[in-house]
């Protein structure tokens, strides 16, 4: 990977031989509680891609990567923070939908990456007033109605990768995150100076022949994907 550079790796959620085993015993524990879900393959395919591409950058075996998930933003030292490598140079960010998961890894500085399907957006009005800025409402306002939903879709996906890249979570109100140009405008506390998001929508199906799309919001060249079978 070069200084600066963001890959991506989208992988389908499917139960595959030996993933389970590389997952540490307190991760195995937690599937095997979602095992009659339709979670646990999703937890798995999670956990084991990050092992993987983990161990794809880090040239360490699978079963060797260690993930802190400590918050930064307490003192509490729980572990609902955002993930990362123990001791690593580069940073990582992971989503998932019940079909698929997508991870975003760079080495110069922090990412965040979300991943939703197209139909997140029963009520686009109803999002929208949730989760705009009062410049983007009036774009979306102005929009033809079948555009509506999809570019709410992308909007709010955004919104949510520049949420997982400081780990402030919905502390730093989607409403107060504009991404209406190639990165993120807000006047939020803590937040990065330089901090840059990663995000992508997922295929409409998963045979879609035009995956991955290019950014429809800042019509950027996107970064390099890896699409695991």
């Amino acid at each position: 990977m070069n200084p600066g550079e963001v890959h991506v790796w989208l992988v389908p959620v499917r139960p595959r031989a030996g993933w389970l085993a590389m997952l540490d015993a307190e991760e195995r524990l937690r599937a095997a509680k979602l095992a009659s879900t339709p979670a646990g393959d999703t937890f798995v395919t999670s956990r084991a891609t990050q092992r993987l591409v983990g161990s794809h950058y880090l040239g360490i075996p699978p079963g060797d990567i260690v993930t802190d998930r400590t918050c930064t933003h307490c003192d509490t030292g729980a572990r609902h923070g955002r993930p990362r490598f123990r001791d690593a140079a580069i940073d990582y960010s992971v989503s998932h939908t019940e079909h698929w998961v997508i991870m975003a890894v760079t080495d110069g500085g922090l990412v965040g990456v979300d991943i939703e399907d197209l139909r997140a957006a029963p009520d686009p009005a109803g999002l929208a007033r949730a989760c705009l800025t009062t410049d983007e409402r009036r774009h979306f306002d102005a929009m033809a109605e079948p555009d509506r939903a999809p570019w709410l879709v992308s909007a709010w996906t955004r919104k949510e990768a520049a949420m997982k890249l400081t780990g402030l979570g919905l502390r730093a109100p989607p409403k107060h995150l504009d991404v209406s140009g190639p990165t993120v405008a807000t006047a939020i506390p803590r937040w990065p100076s330089a901090a840059g998001t990663c995000a992508t929508s997922p295929p409409r199906s998963a045979t879609s022949p035009h995956w991955p799309p290019p950014c429809p919001c800042c019509r950027s060249t996107p970064p390099p994907w890896t699409t695991w079978r």
